[in-house]
């Protein structure tokens, strides 16, 4: 059978001779012509389009950018005989791979992936594992290459993508055995046990399977040859978190085997055997916790910038100053899958950096909506952290947030919270953790308002979104509804200002129900004295008819007890509102710092689920 082989590095090499072997004639085709050099019975082409005039094409490029600029923008397939089949061996992109799909389908051309596990050694003496997925009678056209070349084919499908993102799977799976084996071996070698001795053990009994016992020697022997380079096993690990974005999924291990085979590739060990990152790996495990996480925290890619809703313009003895800009930072990730922007509103005398870093380093919430696949809005309330303050513009400021406060709000006393994200004694983190708290406008209807109208403003600027609250900054929530009500997607408050008609000591009080400043009742009501009046079940709120909430309240804190009020309030009002206690769903331990205490990804997950359950895209403008 005439092959073309395009793309002749070390798995090509040892592919070439096993083929040639087999009565093949292979006619082949390298960017570099000395790659091809020295191997037998093969002849050498002058272009990858002519590979195609041979009965069977085998790709075997390096990565998307190789087979874009060798097959793609040279436009080698257009003349490609009709009865070929172009075999891609390559590890791709899901991506690329449905768009040869639909080039090949245009063109009349077969196209069958089938990407293998074996390294060039296992290549060299054909026992890999084939990986096939495209059209039947296609594959079994070339079965006979592929019993050549492989021990087994695994037929995974019709389509193409499905052996590549087999592939991609697979890879990813074995870079997090190589993390595993080099933190078991540290482990094992910390207690004196042998590391040597336990990689005997485990890859005979519990992990008895070539990958583990492979890349075990090689770490337990220090010696990383290839193998399969490191540089290459980036890429796929890299392919696997883009396949996973572009479907909503976090994949926390591969981040950080990819942090940890970035700094390999850094070190010089690109070339290496990709089980050279366990080097890295054991070295970073010696590293104290307080190690600089701008050297160690993993490689994070987004589009992010920050921009101002600007305030009205006042007067004051004949010179003008803007009043209450806010502050808004924004992040979205390289692939948006979520119909609708989150909106994050810090709480009380805080800013907007509560929902980055948590105190104990971890990723915020404002980074795992953006790894959901949301575009994020993180706001600085008007009068709070780079949103600026001066009493002669903004009124009279409020209290300083003490130290003795932040426990009572936190982790009181006998108050049982057990997820708090540093020890109570460890003074100097509850320095850092106190230090991005400031003031508040004295006046808080005054403040509430500042806020609704800026809040308001950014969603006419940016659309439909979902607003999530903490705190103090829950009645923003209510307020915003009021004023845009066809621009709220809906409502996530986390521990809520409460109760109804409730007194915050040194914040203020909500006159107005759950809030402090006005909002519209139906029928109208003109006073918060005439709100307090009022018969609780005629509280109808036009802006909140309809609007999906959450209601996120932790184990042991005070605010919990105020969603009794705040719930029968709301639905009152017209709200479809779900409370989401986290006791009643078997997390426990939370007081009102839920968003980053050391469980906050449980958290954040729960809130995940409502949003895909409760907030429907349907009504998307």
């Amino acid at each position: 059978m005439n092959i073309g082989f395009i793309g002749v590095g070390s798995m090509g090499r040892a592919i070439i001779p096993v083929l040639v072997d087999a009565g093949h004639r292979i006619f082949a085709w390298n960017r570099s012509r000395q790659a091809v050099a020295g191997l037998e019975g093969v002849q050498v082409l002058e272009s990858p389009a002519a590979a195609f005039r041979q009965d069977i094409v085998i790709s075997m490029l390096a990565d998307d950018l190789a087979m874009r600029e060798v097959l793609l923008s040279t436009g080698a397939m257009e003349a490609a005989h009709k009865h070929v089949i172009h075999v891609v061996m390559s590890t791709l992109s899901p991506q690329l791979m449905e768009e040869l799909q639909a080039l090949h389908d245009t063109l009349g051309i077969a196209l069958v992936a089938a990407p293998v596990f074996g390294v060039p050694a296992v290549a060299a003496k054909g026992e890999m594992n084939i990986l096939a997925a495209g059209p039947d009678d296609a594959i079994a056209q070339i079965q006979p290459i592929f019993d050549v070349l492989g021990k087994k084919t695994w037929r995974l499908g019709n389509h193409p993508v499905q052996a590549c993102i087999a592939k991609i799977a697979g890879n990813m799976m074995i870079t997090q055995a190589i993390e595993s084996l080099s933190e078991a071996c540290t482990l094992a070698e910390r207690y004196e046990l042998s590391p040597a001795a336990f990689i005997d053990v485990v890859t005979q009994t519990l992990f008895a399977c070539p990958s583990y016992q492979r890349y075990g020697q090689n770490i337990v022997n220090g010696r990383y040859e290839p193998g399969f380079k490191l540089s290459l096993g980036l890429k796929d690990i890299n392919l696997a978190l883009d396949a996973a974005s572009s479907k909503s999924l976090r994949m926390p291990a591969a981040d950080v085997v990819k942090s940890r085979m970035i700094a390999a590739v850094a070190q010089g060990l690109g070339d290496k055997d990709w089980s050279a990152l366990a080097t890295v790996t054991r070295d970073s495990l010696a590293i104290s916790q307080n190690q600089d996480p701008w050297r160690t925290a993993p490689v994070i890619s987004s589009r992010r910038g920050s921009f101002w809703v600007t305030g009205q313009r006042v007067v004051r003895e004949g010179k003008s100053y803007q009043k209450g800009p806010m502050y808004v930072a924004w992040e979205a990730p390289e692939n948006i899958t979520q119909p609708y922007p989150v909106v994050l509103v810090h709480g009380g005398t805080l800013q907007g950096t509560e929902w980055l870093d948590t105190p104990d380093g971890r990723p915020g919430w404002a980074q795992r909506f953006v790894e959901a696949g949301y575009v994020v809005f993180r706001v600085d309330r008007p009068g709070h952290g780079r949103s600026p303050y001066h009493s002669e513009i903004m009124g009279e400021m409020g209290p300083a947030f003490s130290y003795e406060r932040a426990r009572e709000v936190y982790f009181p006393e006998g108050g049982g919270e057990t997820q708090w994200p540093f020890a109570v004694d460890d003074e100097a983190a509850f320095d850092s953790f106190i230090a991005a708290y400031g003031p508040m406008p004295a006046d808080l209807a005054a403040s509430q308002t500042l806020d609704a109208d800026r809040l308001a403003s950014l969603l006419d600027r940016i659309g439909k979104s979902i607003i999530v609250t903490h705190s103090a900054s829950g009645p923003d929530g209510w307020l915003i509804a009021d004023r845009r009500p066809n621009l709220v997607a809906g409502i996530i408050a986390v521990e809520p200002m409460g109760p109804a008609f409730g007194d915050t000591p040194g914040i203020g009080s909500l006159e107005w129900g759950l809030t402090a400043a006005p909002i519209t009742f139906d029928p109208p009501l003109a006073t918060a004295a005439q709100v307090r009046a009022a018969d609780p079940l005629t509280l109808k709120i036009p802006g909140l008819k309809g609007v999906p909430v959450a209601l996120l309240t932790g184990e042991t804190s005070i605010f919990a007890s105020f969603a009794t009020s705040i719930v029968p309030f709301l639905r009152t009002a017209g709200a479809r509102v779900d409370h989401l206690d986290l006791p009643a769903l078997g997390i426990y331990g939370n007081g009102h710092g839920l968003i980053y205490e050391r469980n906050s990804d449980e958290a954040f997950e729960v809130v995940s689920q409502w949003l895909s359950t409760s907030v429907s895209a349907s009504s998307k403008p």
